[in-house]
């Protein structure tokens, strides 16, 4: 079984691409996928918690942190789930539980349509399956880099303090957000993922279509039970709303619900510990864990 041996991460290869990941404990898998503008810096306090009873990693997604970026720019959602397949594969893990952040939603979503057999718990986290809510109702820093020129211009111009600025509106606790902390998702913008952002605001990773599919997918394979999905939010995330997980949750029999009401978007951020203990129940005991009420 291939082993990511540096306890801050190492390098993957797979088909001449190369992947970040970080890797800590034994036991069974756990995969932890984040979102957009983040990369596995957001499951740093996340990572060592589960690893004590699990095989915790936690991949930088192609197009973000520090594994490659294509040319083409981030890939589409479906094939990042093909990609997470084949990295899987080089890692030994045929099974595993999965947990997606924002984007890596989707890509639990998209590896779970093609890959259900290869899931074992799945948990959600501040995303959706609903197109507006990607759209970000004004919300999105991501609007001015979609425009030609202007948003070369001003991906050029970004500074870490620009990015404290898009972060902190869905910060609940915002002090976690000190200068070392910034430093580490201000990273990424030095490794050429200015470029990224560029492509991703004019080039969709999914379709209207493909999200309807993936919630369909959802009810019917984690319905009543047949792989236990948990829904565990940031209850005061401003663009992915509580009310639309807990609905999500209702439409799914057998699923778990958890709403934190001291965190907004990013969770694993302001509470990394109350996530983990949570996750760590789900995978042993889902029952354990309240349903949506």
């Amino acid at each position: 079984m291939a082993r990511v041996a540096a306890p801050d991460g190492a390098f993957v290869y797979v088909e001449a691409k190369r992947w970040f990941v970080r890797e800590q404990g034994e036991g069974a898998p756990v995969v932890l996928l984040h979102g957009i503008p983040t990369w596995s810096f957001l499951w740093r306090k996340v990572l060592p918690l589960l690893a004590e009873e699990h095989r915790a990693l936690a991949p930088d997604l192609l197009g973000f942190g520090r594994s490659d970026k294509p040319s083409q720019g981030i890939p589409p959602v479906s094939e990042l789930a093909t990609e997470l397949a084949r990295l899987l594969d080089r890692l030994g893990i045929e099974r595993t539980a999965l947990v997606g952040h924002d984007l890596g939603g989707l890509v639990v979503a998209a590896f779970f349509e093609r890959w259900p057999d290869r899931v074992t718990h799945a948990v959600l986290t501040n995303t959706s399956v609903r197109p507006e809510r990607w759209r970000g109702d004004g919300l999105s820093p991501l609007a001015i880099l979609g425009i030609p020129l202007v948003g070369e211009i001003a991906a050029s111009l970004l500074r870490p303090w620009m990015l404290r600025l898009a972060m902190r509106p869905f910060l609940v606790d915002r002090t976690v957000l000190d200068r070392a902390t910034l430093l580490g998702y201000w990273e990424p913008f030095e490794r050429s993922f200015r470029r990224m952002l560029v492509r991703l605001a004019r080039q969709p990773l999914f379709t209207a279509d493909e999200l309807a599919r993936w919630r369909r997918v959802l009810v019917e394979r984690c319905g009543d039970g047949k792989i236990p999905l948990l829904v565990a939010w940031g209850a005061r995330d401003p663009q992915f709303r509580v009310d639309e997980a807990s609905r999500l949750a209702r439409d799914i029999p057998g699923s778990r619900f958890l709403a934190f009401t001291r965190a907004g978007h990013f969770l694993p951020e302001e509470r990394p510990r109350a996530l983990a203990r949570a996750i760590a129940v789900f995978l042993e005991r889902p029952q354990a864990l309240p349903s949506p009420r």
